[in-house]
């Protein structure tokens, strides 16, 4: 499952090279390096990362469906 999101996860196709630099990146950042540091660490541009972590940013996330709604939607089926 953790593997399914990280690749299939974006809103957006980001390449998988943007989704590494991105990771990386926030390893890097955990860490305690300072944030215009991280593209020189990276070995890439600041437009580019800013790029990346724009790309990155855009996660897909699963709700939660309510009572209603589930009832709803079995209803719909029948």
């Amino acid at each position: 499952m953790y593997h399914y999101l990280r690749d299939k996860g974006f809103l957006i196709k980001v390449p998988a090279s943007w989704r590494e630099l991105h990771a990386r990146g926030q390893k890097l950042l955990r860490r305690g390096t300072a944030a215009g540091d991280v593209p020189g660490r990276l070995g890439v541009s600041e437009v580019r990362w800013l790029e990346i972590v724009e790309g990155c940013g855009q996660r897909v996330v699963a709700l939660e469906v309510g009572e209603e709604q589930r009832s709803r939607s079995e209803a719909g089926r029948n």
